[in-house]
């Protein structure tokens, strides 16, 4: 059943996000991929997870002028 596999997909991401700290931006590509499978599958996709693409995505961004030269 392609919810229950994306729910525990989702439960595991979210366990990975909490232990990646700093680096927790370089999931984001898999949350998306994760969301945009819900939203295929007709399942509901949270506001909450919607801003947390966001804010992965936002940190993503960031994260590539942290190492650029002055």
């Amino acid at each position: 059943m392609p919810e229950e596999r994306l729910q525990n997909e989702a439960t595991k991401l979210l366990d990975d996000l909490r232990r990646a700290g700093d680096k927790r931006h370089l999931l984001q590509p898999r949350l998306h991929a994760l969301l945009h499978d819900m939203e295929m599958h007709g399942l509901p996709v949270s506001a909450t997870l919607r801003q947390l693409d966001q804010d992965l995505l936002d940190e993503a961004v960031e994260a590539q002028f942290d190492n650029m030269p002055v």
